[in-house]
């Protein structure tokens, strides 16, 4: 059996509570899952973001197994 593993980082608004790239999430999952990968377990991590432009960032570590 094989696992890989990927991050994916969606960035949150600087105002309200939507990430603005959650298509990246799927687009992630799907192209695993494309090439025969099966999501075994995921992660998420918050991190605040006080620079220019601001909003949070929530990372997400996928692993698949085949």
């Amino acid at each position: 059996m094989q696992y890989k593993s990927l991050q994916v980082v969606l960035k949150e608004k600087f105002i309200g509570h939507d990430a603005k790239n959650l298509g990246a999430l799927d687009d992630a999952l799907n192209r695993m899952a494309s090439q025969g990968w099966s999501l075994v377990t995921m992660t998420t991590t918050l991190a605040g973001d006080r620079g220019i432009g601001g909003g949070d960032r929530t990372v997400f570590t996928l692993v698949f197994a085949k």
